[in-house]
């Protein structure tokens, strides 16, 4: 029985495929340049709170048995250092610091952000020629414009040191204080906070005689006591067409279901809407712990998913003492379009862990001028590390 052409070029193929499968070892791939290998992949995600003692650690392996040097270069954000290691005989004991890595970057571990990575790209000469790790750059004419590391030559190298990424990460910390309005009463889902004053005046809200309430004492300042807080309106120009201020409208702490399925913490929270300017809400001051010196605080906010004005939004910042004294440390500003993107959804405000604080007062300002433009604020948290 005859074979047609065509079919016995894809037997042969097909064939040559297989054979080039089975027989792609490392050592048959030397003439496509230097590789460079870690023996075991290395931990490659750290803590934020140990950047000055965590180590990147591993064995480097001459893959092709051809490399006559290996050098790493690392970038952080639009930051590169270049040869920050250099390695000239293998296997190789890696030991590289983070706060080496920090300080070729002229970073501080401070600059380093949850969630950021680190991109490392390694650069193996070989008697081939100098092969770098960066996956290629391919223009719009299929052109290679920097790059050699292919992904079919990383299939053969799982554990490839020419090109790869270290990320970090906060470990979770214990509460200081904090406050989920738990322990404010609370009235019917459609009562109305009636206001002292004038609609328009800039002052200090009160409680009125029922739920709901805007102010709150502490019982006391243990960890499991919530935190006291007091809520200010004030006049903002502009805001709404309609009118300024109000005289009852849905302020204060309540339990509502009404745009989300459960609260971050507990059954309640503070909730404001139609206010036709800002309710500012301040604080207790908390302290902490003596000889802490990794802290931060976090709370959660849920912005009604509507339209945004340009006036409407969120200010969020925290009176902060440190040893070299009184310090405002900006937590964020969201209006407009960037209350649109996170709208809809509980969305998580934090510090992160930060040094030398030895207390918080965290003030949270919402303004908006319309009923669909809606807030509610949880789980308010001052934190410590475990350690």
């Amino acid at each position: 029985m005859k074979r047609s052409k065509s079919i016995t070029f894809l037997l042969g193929l097909l064939l040559m495929i297989g054979c080039s499968k089975e027989n792609n070892t490392l050592e048959d791939i030397t003439d496509r340049g230097g590789f460079v290998s870690f023996d075991e992949t290395p931990e490659l995600s750290y803590s934020v709170l140990s950047l000055d003692s965590d180590v990147i650690s591993a064995q480097l392996v001459d893959s092709n048995g051809n490399a006559i040097s290996y050098s790493l270069s690392v970038t952080y954000g639009d930051v590169t250092a270049e040869d920050i290691v250099t390695v000239t005989q293998f296997p190789y004991n890696l030991e590289l610091p983070i706060s080496q890595v920090i300080e070729a970057l002229g970073l501080t571990e401070e600059d380093i952000a949850l969630g950021s990575t680190m991109s490392f790209v390694g650069t193996v000469t070989s008697p081939n020629g100098t092969y770098s790790g960066a996956s290629p750059d391919l223009n719009d004419n299929n052109e290679n414009e920097g790059g050699d590391t292919t992904d079919r030559s990383k299939l053969y190298f799982p554990n490839q040191a020419m090109e790869f990424s270290i990320s970090f990460f906060q470990p979770a910390g214990k509460k200081i204080r904090g406050t989920s309005f738990e322990e404010v009463p609370i009235g019917a889902e459609d009562a109305p906070y009636n206001r002292n004053g004038s609609n328009d005046e800039t002052l200090d809200l009160i409680n009125g005689e029922a739920p709901p309430y805007v102010d709150f004492i502490a019982a006391g300042n243990g960890v499991d006591n919530e935190l006291g807080f007091d809520s200010e309106y004030l006049a903002i120009t502009d805001i709404s067409s309609s009118s300024l201020g109000f005289s009852a409208e849905r302020i204060g702490v309540f339990s509502l279901l009404e745009d989300y399925e459960a609260y971050p913490d507990g059954t309640q929270g503070f909730h404001s809407e139609d206010a036709d300017g800002a309710i500012r809400i301040t604080f207790d001051t908390v302290e902490v712990p003596e000889g802490q010196e990794n802290s931060g605080v976090s709370f959660q906010v849920f912005f009604g998913d509507s339209s945004w004005e340009e006036l409407d939004g969120l200010h969020a910042y925290a009176n902060i003492v440190t040893d070299s004294g009184a310090e405002v440390l900006e937590l964020a500003s969201i209006f407009s379009d960037d209350v649109e993107a996170v709208a809809g959804q509980w969305y998580e405000i934090n510090s992160g862990y930060l040094k030398g604080v030895r207390s918080y007062q965290l003030v949270i300002q919402i303004q908006s001028g319309a009923t669909p433009e809606s807030f509610d604020i949880d789980n308010v948290i001052i934190y410590e590390s475990e350690d």
